[in-house]
């Protein structure tokens, strides 16, 4: 059962008088709008707010919300039609929802890059392996034969070339190229069996 009021335009779409009388005013005993009037569409706006939301428990309560805010409007005898009235109510909650979704998606965001940053002070697990691996190459380097242990720290630590160790320890550059892969290898052995 529609009920209509009368419209602010003639029959040839030429505006009527601002002021309405009394008698063509919308009030709740001439439309009859009552909160069962309402109710009959609220299969047709849970359809339409399922289908903007993507999630129909967020559409059934903001629905709800749709016909709490429409039977709380302080003027009901204004609202001439309910329906589109209901439909607007309900775009606008669905915008304000997007919208602070929007927000609450970027804040989320924001915190998860700060708790991904990193630290500037180290975890102390973190302090204690790096501790741990220091000593086993300090003690892998120590068992090296000296030859191959100076070819090593002079290259690594050093910061020479192979040509420049070859020629400070008096050796083939092919005899320095040996020594650092026996040495290399031998680090890298040790790290394996430390993880």
């Amino acid at each position: 059962m529609a009920v209509f009021v009368s419209s602010p335009y003639d029959s040839q779409g030429i505006p009527q008088s601002a002021e309405a009388s009394p008698s063509t005013m919308a009030t709740p005993e001439t439309t009859g709008w009552t909160l069962g009037e309402y109710a009959r569409y609220y299969r047709e706006l849970l359809g339409f707010l399922t289908a903007r939301l993507r999630c129909p428990h967020e559409a059934a309560d903001m629905a709800q919300e749709t016909f709490a805010r429409a039977l709380a409007h302080d003027d009901p005898a204004a609202i001439r039609q309910p329906r589109a009235f209901l439909y607007r109510i309900a775009r606008n909650l669905a915008v304000d929802s997007a919208r602070k979704q929007s927000i609450r998606t970027r804040h989320l965001i924001d915190l998860t890059e700060v708790e991904d940053a990193p630290s500037a002070t180290p975890l102390p697990d973190h302090v204690l392996e790096k501790e741990q691996l220091r000593r086993a190459l300090d003690q892998t380097i120590l068992k090296m034969p000296p030859r191959r242990r100076e070819v090593f720290l002079l290259y690594r630590f050093g910061g020479l070339s192979q040509a420049e160790i070859a020629e400070k320890l008096d050796i083939s550059t092919s005899m320095v190229e040996r020594h650092l892969m026996k040495a290399m290898t031998q680090c890298k052995e040790r790290l394996q069996a430390f993880r």
